[in-house]
């Protein structure tokens, strides 16, 4: 894969997860504590990020590098999504769990 490819890839994915998280370019800037024309240009492709300034938003994101660079989940994406599910009361973390379930047999019938 060029590096072309490999940026848009990754702007795609840093896209995705912003939107996930329901902020705005600018949101997210200022909770990474970077540039918004640095998320900006990542999410469109045009320039790779500095390593301090990927860590940054992979924290603002709650993602691994990883996974922004190469669409992998890691151990550290597991943990994150463990941390907030166990914030959840024991109904919700019931009601959460029928969801999954539903999901995956769902997926796996695919």
């Amino acid at each position: 894969m060029n590096k072309k490819q490999l940026l848009a890839d990754m702007g795609e994915r840093l896209a995705n997860r912003r939107r996930f998280l329901n902020l705005t370019q600018e949101q997210a800037a200022e909770k990474a504590d970077v540039l918004q024309q640095s998320i900006s240009d990542a999410e469109n492709g045009k320039t790779g990020l500095m390593p301090d300034t990927l860590l940054k938003i992979c924290r603002a994101y709650e993602v691994s590098s990883d996974y922004i660079l190469t669409g992998e989940t890691t151990d550290t994406d597991v943990m994150a999504l463990d941390n907030r599910v166990r914030q959840l009361p024991p109904d919700k973390f019931q009601h959460l769990e029928g969801i999954i379930n539903h999901y995956i047999s769902a997926v796996m019938s695919e």
